[in-house]
């Protein structure tokens, strides 16, 4: 035939012994596809996937088609035109030849016939078929297709060298043999069957030392690479080495036995078939973790997951955690607690996930470790990924192995590492979740977090040593700083070892200070380095959740809401979710609360660290569009909480600024404020820190209701400080007299009533001056009510009279009804009821029309007052009765107390001291809870009374 085609080296054509160039690389590549599945058609997108891969150019299957025209072109002004063709079917191109034009197929052809020839017809087709090679099967063309492929041809040339080597040697022929199979031996450093033909090709020719060396050398990798030690196939020849035994020697006259084990089985028990070789057992688990303590129970749920039975249970565990929380620890710690139950083997490989300095361990190299641990030769093992995964899976079938896969990147790395049966069990740990593998096979998840106080303490003073530890003050700190991380306080004992008082305690001051704390936490290594820890989880990330990440570093509070960060990022809720997802799933944030979400201590630091790390302007610009979110989100809620009185707020937010949060009622409002508490007092730090001094003035007013609310008149009268302060740097004299005004409000509603006339003294000054109606009416009322609360009820009258005719004059009938009623509780105590109820009476019903539930409650507690002092106790109760629904109705726990301590006593006078001590117990709770001490002193001493 004038035609042949070459793949066992430059993938080319000759047309009678003439070779033809076929055309470009990429035109080659076509051409070996096609003569790889001759006389069988290929699809069109087959080939182009196969000749371009899974991101192919936009033409090209346009390309394709060229090439397909200039490869007909060149059969048409061949010779061999008849020997050959290209033809186009319903089910792809197929290129029709002769098996025997192709190399790859004579070759093929060649080795099946030796494997069936007697010996002496062997050798030669062995020979024949091996000299058809001129090189790297497919050299000249590239694709992921044909790389794959090229090492399946690899695995088929050694297969027919390693044959053709045992055939010499059972001839004799090892001088023949020694320096190809030295070569293989060297390019195959663990495989086991090369190891041998060396060893005893090596002894044949008078070199036992040099086989005995080479049998160390091979020792030494199984052990440093795979954990196990040689075969006893290998371990026997080695032993035999040793006594030189006679048996070794030349084999006898006559045809060779069959199959590779002929090589050393001469002498007389050669008629005698070979033993099957025992399996070997590997045993690659690490060192046992020392001083492992704590985690009691994730051990015990490792031992229940362990202990389920059946075909429907998964056979997988995933250990997840953020990096240095001690996934490896727990995992190495069960397995070795549980060696006995896979007396088959442990198999252990580090597939180093987030490694700073490593690449991902690929899972074809891992398959190839723990294959040729479980006694697989390298010339058996499949060239390709999936090959290997199922040799894997027959190979453990059967068995109850153990297998641990430290730090997995995710699920994808993972999966073909996985095997079935009931026999076997996969621990896998990652600072992934894995969410494929719960999906995908259903396993089992232990998620570690930080350890407790205690068990942190106990940890370090492991390390330490409880001496050391409970000597010094500086070692709590040390701890506390940690926050329960264990590899975190593993670097900081290794710190403190031998440390003088003085070098401990600046270590405690670098610990506790968050500008150092991270470079404390430095063992001078980069896998105990916190900070080299999170930058590998970091890198892992995509751009958008790496971004994310930083951007929570510019949040001043532990947690975060949704909303926040989504606006801070300026994505939809819905996208920021999706990638706080992300971030979850990388152990990096969890959501500790729902639509809230949480950094550890330490990786808040690291965050921060990001955040820093941007451009000045835009990081500036960022804390401004958090601290607009919250001034904005917080007015919307104050509105929605107490909307009678923020109508008309100078301090409220008056530019439009991002769309707040949207509010249905006094609840969602009241909620959002319980949640975002501690999140907004430590934004208006932030604020304070940029110079954001409109914003803190609007953020102090927006949470003057919730504080009065929760009596927490401590925190108020300092905010309202802050604010005072703030309002003063803007040079804005009327901001600075609203809050002077809001700030005695604070004071007065604290009972610390003789420091806030002097800021409603200034204020009123300034607002008479500049004939500002509001601010002067609001600062009569509250002018009023201070009055009121230090028992000058004459004095309040005319400021009461002030502000209900300003009211009036603003349209503000609920301000109005408020002044009345305050005017109504002045008028009762000064005795004259019948006055002070007719002002009550007067506000009630604009108060019920305007739906004030503060006024309302605040009316009804002074319309109880007078019936009670009037005798009419049953109107009494019914009275306050109606004010503390109100209370309730809005949240204000503050007054609740006193409504409560009311009943009491009301109770107490009519006898019934069941009633009394229930209300005063309710209240005592209440008052302790506000730390208002005098209020819950006389409570308390009323419940310690004989009879109640």
């Amino acid at each position: 035939m004038g035609t042949e085609f070459r793949l066992l080296g430059d993938v080319g054509i000759s047309f009678d012994g003439s070779d033809v160039e076929p055309g470009t690389p990429r035109q080659r590549c076509v051409l070996a596809v096609l003569l790889l599945e001759a006389d069988r058609p290929v699809p069109v997108d087959t080939l182009v996937d196969r000749v371009w891969g899974t991101e192919p150019p936009p033409r090209a299957v346009a390309a394709l088609y060229s090439y397909m025209s200039r490869l007909r072109a060149l059969r048409a002004s061949s010779s061999g035109r008849d020997e050959w063709d290209i033809q186009r079917t319903t089910a792809g191109y197929v290129l029709r030849t002769e098996r025997a034009a192709v190399d790859l197929f004579r070759f093929r052809d060649l080795v099946e016939r030796a494997r069936g020839a007697t010996w002496q017809d062997a050798g030669p087709a062995y020979e024949q078929a091996l000299a058809l090679w001129r090189g790297r099967p497919l050299a000249g063309v590239h694709s992921d297709w044909l790389d794959r492929h090229r090492l399946t041809l690899d695995a088929e040339r050694l297969h027919a060298t390693v044959a053709r080597h045992d055939l010499l040697l059972d001839q004799g022929r090892h001088a023949e043999v020694v320096r190809s199979v030295e070569a293989l031996a060297d390019a195959y450093p663990l495989d086991e069957l090369l190891a041998h033909q060396h060893m005893l090709a090596l002894y044949r020719v008078g070199r036992p030392a040099a086989a005995l060396a080479a049998y160390e050398q091979l020792r030494a990798d199984l052990v440093e690479q795979m954990g196990a030690d040689p075969g006893p196939r290998l371990q026997e020849l080695h032993q035999r080495i040793l006594v030189f035994d006679d048996t070794l020697d030349l084999p006898s006259p006559g045809p060779p036995a069959a199959g590779p084990s002929a090589a050393v089985a001469t002498g007389p028990s050669a008629a005698r078939p070979p033993a099957p070789a025992p399996a070997r057992v590997p045993r690659q688990l690490p060192a046992v973790p020392a001083g492992f303590l704590g985690r009691r129970d994730e051990l015990r749920l490792l031992d229940a997951l362990a202990a389920r039975t059946g075909a429907d249970q998964p056979a997988v565990c995933a250990i997840t955690g953020m990096g240095g929380i001690g996934k490896t620890w727990l995992a190495l710690r069960w397995a070795h607690q549980h060696i006995e139950a896979f007396p088959d083997g442990q198999l252990y490989a580090q597939l180093n996930g987030f490694s700073p300095h490593t690449r991902p361990a690929a899972p074809a190299d891992v398959l190839q470790a723990f294959l040729m641990a479980l006694g697989a030769a390298a010339h058996e093992l499949p060239p390709d990924e999936e090959g290997r995964a199922a040799l894997y899976r027959t190979l453990m079938d059967g068995r109850r192995v153990l297998v641990v896969l430290d730090n997995a990147r995710d699920s994808a790395q993972v999966l073909p590492l996985l095997v079935g049966g009931q026999g076997c069990r996969t621990l896998v740990t990652s600072r992934n979740t894995l969410n494929g593998l719960k999906v995908r096979h259903g396993a089992d998840t232990v998620r570690l977090g930080v350890l407790s106080e205690a068990e942190a303490s106990r940890l370090f003073a492991e390390r330490v040593g409880e001496t050391a530890a409970a000597r010094a003050p500086a070692m709590r700190d040390i701890v506390r700083a940690c926050s329960g991380l264990p590899l975190a306080l593993d670097i900081a004992a290794a710190h403190t070892v031998d440390l003088p008082p003085a070098s401990l305690d600046q270590l405690a001051q670098d610990l506790r200070d968050p500008r150092t704390r991270l470079d404390a936490l430095d063992a001078g290594d980069m896998s105990l380095n916190l900070r080299a820890l999170f930058t590998s989880s970091e890198h892992a990330l995509d751009p958008a959740a790496a971004d994310l990440l930083n951007l929570f570093g510019l949040v001043p509070h532990h947690d975060a809401s949704l909303a926040a960060l989504a606006h801070l990022a300026d994505r939809p809720p819905a996208r920021t979710r999706g990638i706080l997802r992300r971030l979850e799933e990388a152990c990096l944030v969890r959501e500790n609360r729902p639509g809230r979400y949480q950094m550890h201590d330490l990786v808040r630091l690291y965050a921060r660290e990001g955040a820093s790390g941007l451009a000045s302007g835009t990081r500036a610009e960022l804390t401004g569009r958090l601290i607009d979110f919250y001034v904005h989100t917080a007015h919307a809620a104050h509105s929605a909480l107490d909307p009678h009185r923020t109508a008309q707020d100078p301090l409220g937010s008056s530019e439009p600024g991002p769309a707040p949060l949207r509010f249905a009622d006094a609840d969602s409002a009241l909620e959002w404020f319980e949640d975002e508490y501690a999140c907004l007092q430590e934004i208006v730090t932030t604020a304070r820190s940029h110079g954001a001094h409109r914003q803190l003035c609007q953020l102090v007013s927006s949470l003057h209701t919730f504080r009065w609310r929760r009596g927490l008149f401590a925190e108020s009268i300092r905010a309202w400080h802050l604010a005072l302060d703030a309002a003063r740097a803007t040079e804005d004299a009327s901001l600075t007299a609203h809050t002077r005004q809001r700030l005695a409000v604070a004071l007065a509603q604290a009972g610390r009533h003789e420091e806030a006339l002097p800021h409603l003294g200034a204020a009123l000054a300034h607002f008479t001056d500049h004939d500002d109606l509001p601010g002067r009416t609001r600062s009569h009322h509250a002018l009023a009510e201070v009055h009121v609360r230090i028992n000058a009820y004459e004095s309040s009258l005319p400021h009461f009279a002030q502000a209900v005719e300003g009211y009036r004059r603003l349209g503000n009938q609920v301000g109005e009804s408020n002044a009345l009623n305050g005017t109504g509780w002045a008028l009762a105590r000064l005795g004259r009821y019948s006055s002070g109820e007719e002002h009550c009476l007067q506000a009630l019903p604009l108060l019920r029309l305007h739906d004030d539930g503060e006024g309302q409650a605040a009316t009804w507690d002074t319309l109880a007052h007078i019936a009670w002092r009037t005798g009419r106790t049953e109107r009494a109760c019914y009275a306050y009765r109606q004010a503390l629904g109100h209370f309730q109705a809005i949240g204000n726990a503050n007054r609740e107390a006193d409504i409560r301590s009311n009943l009491a006593d009301i109770h107490a006078e009519r006898g019934d001291l069941e009633q009394a001590r229930t209300e005063w117990t309710t209240a005592l709770s209440l008052y302790r809870s506000q730390h208002r001490t005098d209020d819950a002193r006389r409570v308390a001493a009323h419940l310690a009374e004989p009879g109640t």
